[in-house]
C-alpha cells in the first residue's frame, strides 16, 4: 500500500495530493503484483501476534484488505485506510473497513499493525504524530507491530525501474533513493475508448534507523525480526512495541 507524505503543516493543501496517489495506486497494483511476497509478509505477523492473547486489531493502511481478512478469522480486527477506492475494494472481500486516518479513530485495541512500511511513508513530523495517535488508542499493555525497509531494502529493492505494458495499459515506474529519501515517479496510461487517459504521481518515502523511530514514543520496543522478502539479505525490519 503506498501513502504520499503529508507535513503537518500543510495537510489540507496536501489532501487532493495524498487522495489522487493513493487512489492511482489502487488502479495499478494488480499490475504490480508481489501478491506472494506481501503473503510472506503477513505470515510473520500472524505468528508473531499468535504468541499473545488478544481480541481486537486495528490495521492502520488495510489498503485492498488481504491482511484484514486474515486477521479476521482470528481476532476482532478493524481497518482503516485513507483511499476511498482500497476501502472500497477492501470492503468487498467482506472485512470492516473504513476511511479514515488513525487520528480520527477512537476507542481501544489490544494491537494495531501498519503493514508493508507504511512508516516509510511518513516525513518525522507526520510519524510523531501518528505515533501519538497509536499510543492513545492502544491499551495498557498492547502491541505495535509495523515494518520498516532497510537500507539494503531501499538501495537494493525499491530502488529502480519496471515497465508494464498490458496493451491497453501501460505502467512506468521510476525510484531513486539519494540523501535517505526514496523518491517515486509513477506514470499510468489507460485506454479510454480511441484514447488513452494519463495519470502520474509522485511519492516519497523516508528512511528511518530504528533508533530513530524508538526516541519518537513512549512506547516499549520488545524486539526487532529481520524480514527478506525479495532476496536473501533482509530488505524489512519488523519492530514491536509495547505501551507499559
Amino acid at each position: 500500500m503506498i501513502i504520499v507524505s503529508l507535513r503537518q503543516s500543510k495537510i489540507g493543501s496536501f489532501r487532493k495530493i495524498f487522495m489522487k496517489a493513493l487512489d492511482l495506486y489502487s488502479r495499478i497494483e494488480p499490475l504490480i503484483g508481489f501478491y506472494d511476497e506481501y503473503e510472506k509478509l503477513y505470515a510473520h505477523y500472524l505468528e508473531e501476534l499468535s504468541h499473545f492473547k488478544l481480541k481486537t486489531i486495528l490495521d492502520v493502511g488495510c489498503g485492498n484488505g488481504a491482511m484484514l481478512m486474515h486477521l479476521s478469522k482470528y481476532y476482532d480486527a478493524k481497518g482503516i485506510d485513507i483511499s476511498p477506492n482500497m476501502v472500497e475494494i477492501a470492503s468487498k472481500k467482506g472485512v470492516d473497513a473504513s476511511c479514515r486516518s488513525i487520528e480520527e479513530v477512537n476507542g481501544k485495541f489490544d494491537a494495531i499493525l501498519a503493514v508493508s512500511d507504511v512508516l516509510n511513508y511518513l516525513d518525522i513530523s507526520s510519524l510523531q504524530s501518528f505515533l501519538k495517535a497509536v499510543e492513545r488508542l492502544l491499551e495498557n499493555g498492547g502491541l505495535f507491530l509495523c515494518d520498516i525497509n532497510t537500507l539494503f531494502g531501499f538501495e537494493e529493492v525499491t530502488a529502480g525501474s519496471m515497465s508494464v505494458d498490458e496493451g491497453e495499459q501501460f505502467l512506468s515506474i521510476e525510484a531513486d533513493f539519494n540523501d535517505d529519501v526514496l523518491v517515486t515517479q509513477i506514470i499510468f496510461f489507460e485506454k479510454n475508448g480511441e484514447f488513452y487517459t494519463k495519470e502520474s504521481a509522485e511519492i516519497l518515502q523516508y528512511y528511518y534507523l530504528i533508533d530513530e523511530i524508538k526516541s519518537l514514543t513512549n512506547l516499549t520496543l520488545l524486539d526487532v525480526k529481520e524480514i527478506s522478502l525479495f532476496d536473501e539479505e533482509s530488505d524489512k525490519n519488523m519492530l514491536i512495541f509495547q505501551k507499559r
